[in-house]
């Protein structure tokens, strides 16, 4: 079908409003046609009947010099009677060439002259009665070529009158159809307006309003039923494409969970050569504490083991700490925001980098804010951002080198800033490290996913991880987390 869908009634609505356009124009220019005919009509006729008049004053004026010489004799009258008879024959041959039947007026015209040519040639004498018979003659033959004349002006008169009852007439149908024209174009376009909002411009802005949702990263498939059409179409394509991100967000959000746990366990596995040696020697002097406070027990010097079992103790609790910190560590996070002491999460995190087989002699300083605020965030992932940079910064370093770890806050976030003293980041890779899989490590020896993934976990938390200064005396990466709001 041609008319199918919305873009064929919009179509059909156009044609519509064509149609009736041409419609209208059409009958318009039948009736400006009609006019022009009507104006040609008259002023050939006007040009008729001002001839007609410049015949009957040429007539005239002969008759009236004819008479003219019967009262004076005059020769003068017959040399002016035959100028006004040259002037009659022009004003006869202009009425020709206007249309005009000027055969009857030419044979009247004729007669007049013999008769008065008959008069030109009489003797002037008072008593001659010739003269006024000839003269009757003419007026008898005149006054039938003046009422045919008469006649004809009638004729005119009414075919001037009725082009101007029909001009008028048509002026009139004029106005009247191009105002109900106006109003039917009007409602046309009025209807084709309120079709286009209704079936397209109204429509168009939910799917704008959907694609900002989508944009804004709600994939959740809400569009709206359009009908069986082209929008109807996109709409339904639209849901299809949100219900296809929606399942893609999950498989992304699985996907950076994963990788963010697999950088962590990355991290432990740096940890794990150290961590029987951490714990074994700590278990090692507990056993040597034990067998001497036996030996005391044994002997009977209760008092005596007294302080090899509390060095005992001291030590299981400094293992058990270090245990649940790595514990705490390689468990998965539950991503939930929850007051946090940002000191003790450094501290934490000082503890299992110093584990790894990195550190080669470099010194993991803090300096702490005794008066540091609560942030809102979340244990695990801090941890996590901050191994991650104390990881890279104590690669970044040379042997027996310095790693700061500065606190502080302001009015809305708390601060941890991981300054090293490495050879620093070019200004223009400065937004570029925090892409995935960039590295600037050797091959072979980093994911190219720690800053990537720690800048991500930082924005779930609506912090942000930043670099604030990469030249070559420091490098100086920047955790900002909210304060912990009082309600």
């Amino acid at each position: 079908m041609i008319f199918k869908g919305l873009s064929g009634r919009i179509a059909l609505w156009f044609l519509a409003v064509f149609v009736f356009v041409a419609f209208v124009g059409w009958h318009q220019l039948r009736d400006i046609t009609s006019i022009h005919n009507k104006a040609t009509e008259l002023e050939m006729v006007n040009h008729q009947s001002h001839r007609l008049h410049e015949l009957e004053t040429g007539i005239r004026k002969l008759i009236d010099i004819v008479r003219n010489y019967l009262i004076t004799g005059s020769a003068y009258h017959i040399r002016d009677f035959r100028d006004a008879d040259n002037r009659v024959q022009r004003i006869i041959d202009h009425a020709r060439a206007n249309g005009i039947e000027v055969s009857k007026v030419e044979s009247t015209l004729k007669d007049v002259s013999m008769l008065a040519s008959k008069i030109f040639a009489l003797p002037f004498s008072t008593g001659n009665m010739e003269g006024p018979i000839l003269m009757q003659e003419i007026d008898e033959k005149l006054g039938e070529l003046s009422q045919s004349l008469s006649s004809r002006h009638h004729e005119m008169d009414e075919s001037v009158n009725q082009s101007m009852s029909m001009v008028s007439g048509l002026h009139v149908d004029m106005r009247y159809d191009i105002m109900v024209s106006l109003i039917l174009l009007f409602g046309l376009l009025l209807g084709l307006s309120v079709y286009l909002y209704l079936r397209m411009i109204h429509p168009i802005i939910l799917l704008r309003r959907e694609v900002g949702r989508i944009e804004n990263g709600d994939f959740s498939p809400v569009s709206p039923d359009l009908g069986d059409n082209e929008l109807g179409t996109l709409s339904l394509a639209l849901n299809s494409m949100g219900q296809t991100l929606l399942h893609r967000n999950d498989e992304l959000v699985q996907a950076k969970s994963l990788a963010a746990h697999q950088e962590k366990m990355h991290a432990l596995g740096l940890m794990t050569a150290s961590i029987a040696h951490e714990v074994g020697n700590p278990l090692t002097a507990t056993a040597a504490l034990l067998d001497l406070a036996r030996h005391k027990l044994s002997r009977g010097e209760h008092d005596a083991a007294d302080k090899p079992l509390n060095e005992a103790v001291q030590e299981l609790r400094r293992t058990e700490m270090m245990i649940n910190n790595i514990l705490d560590y390689g468990r998965i996070s539950s991503q939930e925001s929850e007051p946090v002491n940002l000191d003790a999460v450094i501290e934490s995190a000082v503890q299992l980098v110093r584990l790894s087989s990195k550190p080669n002699g470099i010194r993991l300083i803090s300096h702490k804010d005794s008066n540091l605020p609560s942030a809102c965030g979340n244990i695990d992932m801090l941890r996590q951002v901050m191994v991650n940079l104390l990881l890279n910064a104590v690669d970044a370093c040379q042997a027996n080198g310095e790693i700061c770890i500065e606190s502080h806050s302001d009015d809305q976030y708390v601060y941890a800033d991981v300054v090293d003293q490495g050879e620093g980041v070019p200004e223009s890779m400065a937004e570029e490290i925090f892409s995935p899989l960039f590295s600037t490590k050797p091959k072979g020896e980093g994911t190219g996913l720690g800053l990537s993934i720690s800048r991500d976990l930082m924005r779930k938390m609506s912090g942000e991880l930043e670099l604030i200064a990469g030249d070559a005396k420091e490098c100086r990466f920047r955790l900002s987390i909210p304060l912990m709001s009082e309600d």
